[in-house]
């Protein structure tokens, strides 16, 4: 058996999987078999080492990983299904929990908490602040939420808050009382959130020691999946464990270390020598995914950054065709040429699931999705919502719909109160009660109300100033006024851009009615937008194709992912790397932003593009763009420009004979 472990391994991997005790930390380059090499280990401890099941903790970052990790190792050992029970495998929350569920009475709950998730979060805080009366445009429940589980993630309680852990710092003594305030609501409703499972765990083994060495002696073997990932508190959680007898295994790339914004620590990977003495690094270098060509590409562009442990893959396959370099003349041409590329192959019998399009930022979806349903090539988004069924979208689709139709009573309800205009739910029904009454729409209710005043003065105002700047728009419309030039006066004049503005990740979102605008920039036709709108955001559509189409990513999202076919698009400064790494003025920024062309990179099989815009079109105007620094530190001879519109060429290709897509 411990023979058929070791089948089909490289010796760099055959060495990881068989690696002695102590600390091992194995680099796995992208496409180099990581996945495998995590299982066959786990595997080959039971097998070879004779450790029980119930002494190795494995954890990783999904449900999924570690799902497919329990039945791989399941189905190499023959272990029947109530052996594998006994297999402690899974998220780093799920473990969390599992271990606080048999102690959860040494600090302050029951075994039966409740865990929380986001939106429970924000729900408690919404009521906290309401009860306290606190009120403020920026510290907004949601951006409350989210703070103190980034908070969380990085060990810190209430009592650690310090000014330097917020934009202004004057907000340190009410946000923190704030902070103390959310924790001792969930202690005294016996509730836990996402970061409170890893927390108490270090809580609970910081008071109760012996409890700690309960479960140090316990798990023999720790195996660490995407280590590149953690944050402090899952960092100090498994040093935590590991400190007695040092046999921790971590697998992770340096390279594919791309979530700084959500905690994620390159550090943790950095310095495992210096915390872990003595350990064994093991490199896996070949990769089994992409071609020569690719990895010459993705290996020359990462040796430009400095905070890496370093590694050079390499292949056994072809080189394969060159990277193409598409010049578009705007943001349109660029979308074009792609949907183009991708129906020459599609429409001759090819698969256009063998298709990725990669963007840096959510907002460059748009004109993308137009470009394919144009050409009828179906489509999935990953890790995101399409473009027209964002909040932010449908909100701001909802004010045009009532300015063109003021009996459309769906899109009243969604912005009567979107932003906040002191319309309670008393003024709501007495608006519905007046149009009860006249048989009419919620708009003509309200306007009955104005007209019979039947609200007060506080409330009246906003009411009115609604009702006026919804029949402005009207007019506008029926006049012939460009869409884009209303929608823009309805969302300055409800204040809504503010409002997002305020919010989290408020920038994102004006980037996406940015988009918008840009999109309604010479539209006239009010009623075909809206109809193109809501069938672009047909649930019917998205369900027949959810397991269909061309897959259209944001980078971060691709992590994991691979593809015949790979465009990387938009690959500008200012999009990528993305101007937010550029103001920072710091190195850390624009080397994750190259890690994260890295990544998207090494998500190609067989065939990458690299596409920018010579200019595209935002805030009203076009705009000129420079090509993304990225693409001259790519070696010369793996990549063939071509800077011609697509009407007159288009990119040549070329595909292994296990493609279905053809060869140019």
């Amino acid at each position: 058996m411990s023979s058929d472990l070791l089948d089909q391994l490289n010796p760099p991997q055959t060495a990881a999987v068989t690696a002695a005790d102590g600390p091992v930390m194995i680099l796995a380059g992208a496409g180099s078999g990581k996945t495998r090499v995590l299982t066959r280990r786990l595997a080959w401890l039971i097998v070879e080492h004779g450790i029980s099941p119930e002494e190795i903790l494995a954890v990783t970052f999904t449900n999924k990983a570690a799902r497919e990790m329990r039945e791989r190792v399941a189905q190499w050992i023959a272990m029947d299904p109530q052996t594998s029970r006994r297999l402690w495998v899974g998220t780093f929350h799920g473990m969390g929990a599992r271990i606080l569920r048999q102690n959860a009475d040494k600090i302050g709950f029951t075994s039966d908490f409740l865990i929380l998730d986001a939106s429970d979060q924000e729900r408690i805080i919404r009521k906290q602040t309401e009860e306290l009366q606190f009120s403020d445009v920026y510290w907004t429940p949601k951006r409350l939420a989210n703070t103190f589980s980034r908070w969380k993630d990085a060990g810190l309680g209430p009592e650690e808050i310090t000014e330097e852990h917020l934009r202004n710092p004057r907000d340190r003594t009410r946000i923190s009382s704030l902070f103390a305030k959310y924790q001792e609501g969930l202690r005294k409703t016996n509730c836990m959130d996402f970061g409170d499972l890893l927390v108490n765990c270090l809580r609970l083994w910081r008071n109760h020691p012996e409890t700690l060495d309960r479960y140090r002696f316990r798990f023999r073997h720790i195996l660490v999946d995407e280590y590149q990932d953690t944050n402090q508190v899952q960092y100090d959680w498994m040093r935590a464990l590991a400190s007695h007898h040092g046999n921790l295994c971590v697998v992770g790339d340096d390279d594919q270390s791309i979530y700084s914004w959500r905690g994620a620590r390159l550090d943790n990977i950095l310095n495992f020598e210096k915390d872990f003495p003595n350990t064994q690094i093991i490199r896996l270098e070949q990769n089994y995914r992409s071609t020569g060509n690719i990895l010459k590409a993705a290996s020359r562009l990462i040796d430009h950054n400095q905070g890496r442990m370093g590694k050079t893959l390499w292949t056994d396959s072809p080189d394969g065709p060159k990277l193409v370099r598409y010049t578009a003349e705007d943001g349109e041409d660029e979308a074009r040429f792609v949907a183009a590329e991708i129906a020459r192959g599609f429409g001759v019998g090819g698969s256009c699931n063998q298709a990725a399009i990669l963007v840096r930022a959510a907002h460059q979806t748009r004109i993308i999705e137009e470009a394919l349903n144009r050409q009828r090539i179906p489509y999935r988004v990953v890790g995101g919502l399409r473009f027209m069924e964002r909040a932010e979208i449908k909100d701001a689709i909802a004010y045009l719909r009532l300015a063109h139709s003021q009996v459309d009573d769906l899109a009243f309800e969604r912005i009567i109160n979107t932003p906040k205009r002191k319309l309670g739910d008393k003024a709501l029904a007495t608006i519905q009660m007046a149009a009860q009454e006249a048989d009419a729409s919620l708009f003509a209710g309200a306007k009955t109300v104005i007209e019979e005043n039947r609200l007060g003065k506080a409330t009246m105002a906003p009411l009115v100033a609604f009702v006026t700047l919804i029949e402005k728009a009207s007019s506008e419309l029926d006049a012939g006024f460009l869409v884009g030039e209303v929608l823009d006066r309805l969302l300055e004049g409800s204040g809504y851009r503010d409002f997002l503005q305020a919010g989290e990740r408020g920038e994102e979102k004006i980037e996406n009615l940015d988009e918008l605008r840009s999109f309604l920039r010479q539209e006239t036709d009010i009623t075909g937008f809206l109809e193109r709108a809501t069938l672009d955001s047909d649930p019917a559509d998205e369900a027949k194709s959810a397991t269909e189409g061309v897959v259209i990513s944001t980078l971060h999202a691709a992590k994991g992912l691979e593809f015949p076919l790979v465009f990387l698009v938009g690959m500008e400064e200012g999009l990528l790397p993305h101007k937010l790494a550029l103001d920072g003025g710091d190195t850390a920024g624009l080397e994750e932003e190259r890690r994260l062309t890295y990544v998207g990179m090494t998500r190609a099989k067989e065939k990458l593009y690299l596409c920018h815009a010579r200019r595209r079109f935002m805030y009203n105007h076009y705009e000129p763009a420079l090509p993304s620094r990225f693409l001259k530190e790519l070696p010369d001879e793996v990549v063939e420009i071509n800077g011609l519109r697509v009407s007159t060429r288009l990119g040549t290709g070329g595909f292994s004979s296990r493609s279905r897509f053809p060869r140019r």
